[in-house]
């Protein structure tokens, strides 16, 4: 009889878990832009300070211009968006910051910023590159220098930190004990970075596979400016410091790259809860050498969720509504791990 009474406790207890997820009070979500700067570094032409544009997703009050995004890449059908909408309520919320992936954008992470914003978030998508003519791209396709000199990222993160927790608007909704980082791809790393360890482009080049013969030609362009552009030069002295941001309370990240760039012993030192998940057919970072090895050496790290496709690094046709489906699934993760990690105080 105890056994079966224990059966019975635990099936009401998944049931009432699973009405929790399912009954979660949504919000109509506002979205603004801001347009930073970091003052301590320069922008790629050697002409002022980096910019930092910066997209934020956020519970919607009253006021604002109401827009429908329909995008079927990222969204199952057209959301609603109230542009510069004051911030709902008058309680502070969780604050997630968000990195894109390599020769992305914001936009490509808005299926993100706007599911955890409907759920009570506030998150705050930086943008890493700039415009064609500030990253000095010679073509459409070439790589982007904040890309090509990817430890700029992580410090983008932490200065729009510092950029977002004055701005007026939102510098007294933010609860400062409840903030982590989500990124994909490049991004994924960059969030991972902000956890402390330190990278070693000597173990990157050695461990990761040869670039596709379609952007080997720009990344052997870069390889030789950055050895004659000052500010490439003046970079490249920053990209053994350590990134470690002690208001990041808790990492996710999806199809991280790069994972040999950060040794075992390194990875070791984090401290803070990391959730990683990749899909099973990523073909752009592959799990056994990203995914699979942080997860394996990140000792915070839980456990890894491997999901079929995949996943982000979308090289495949599709059929409609699958990759929003996909999304959607990656961000209710991402969204049960952050309400696990970030506790209110």
């Amino acid at each position: 009889m105890k056994n079966i009474a224990l059966v019975l406790c635990l099936l009401m207890s998944a049931q009432m878990a699973h009405a929790q997820t399912a009954t979660v009070k949504l919000t109509q979500v506002g979205t603004t832009t801001r347009d930073f700067a970091d003052s301590s570094r320069s922008n790629w032409l050697g002409t002022g300070p980096r910019p930092l544009r910066t997209v934020v997703w956020y519970p919607a009050g009253n006021r604002g211009v109401e827009e429908q995004v329909d995008d079927p890449q990222q969204f199952v059908s057209p959301v609603a968006v109230h542009r510069n909408a004051a911030i709902a309520g008058k309680g502070k919320y969780p604050l997630i910051m968000i990195s894109h992936g390599a020769q992305g954008n914001p936009v490509q992470m808005r299926w993100l910023g706007y599911y955890l914003a409907a759920r009570g978030f506030i998150a705050v998508i930086v943008a890493h590159n700039g415009t064609n003519q500030e990253e000095r791209r010679a073509t459409e396709s070439d790589r982007t220098l904040s890309d090509f000199c990817m430890w700029e990222r992580p410090r983008d993160i932490s200065v729009v930190l510092d950029k977002i927790l004055i701005d007026k608007e939102f510098k007294n909704r933010i609860d400062t004990s409840r903030i982590a980082v989500a990124g994909f791809s490049l991004g994924g790393a960059t969030a991972i970075w902000l956890a402390g360890p330190i990278f070693n482009m000597e173990s990157l080049v050695k461990n990761e596979p040869e670039p596709p013969t379609q952007i080997r030609a720009a990344i052997n362009r870069l390889t030789a400016l950055s050895k004659t552009d000052p500010v490439m030069i003046q970079s490249a002295k920053r990209q053994g410091d350590s990134f470690r941001d002690e208001r990041i309370k808790a990492v996710f990240a999806l199809g991280p790259a790069i994972g040999h760039a950060f040794s075992m012993q390194s990875l070791h030192g984090i401290t803070v809860p990391v959730q990683i998940v990749v899909g099973d057919a990523d073909l752009i970072a592959p799990k056994e050498l990203n995914a699979a090895y942080y997860t394996a050496n990140i000792p915070t790290a839980r456990k890894l969720i491997v999901l079929p496709g995949e996943r982000g690094h979308y090289t495949k046709p599709q059929l409609a509504h699958e990759r929003p489906a996909e999304l959607q699934e990656v961000s209710e993760i991402a969204y049960q791990f952050f309400i696990s990690t970030l506790k209110p105080n």
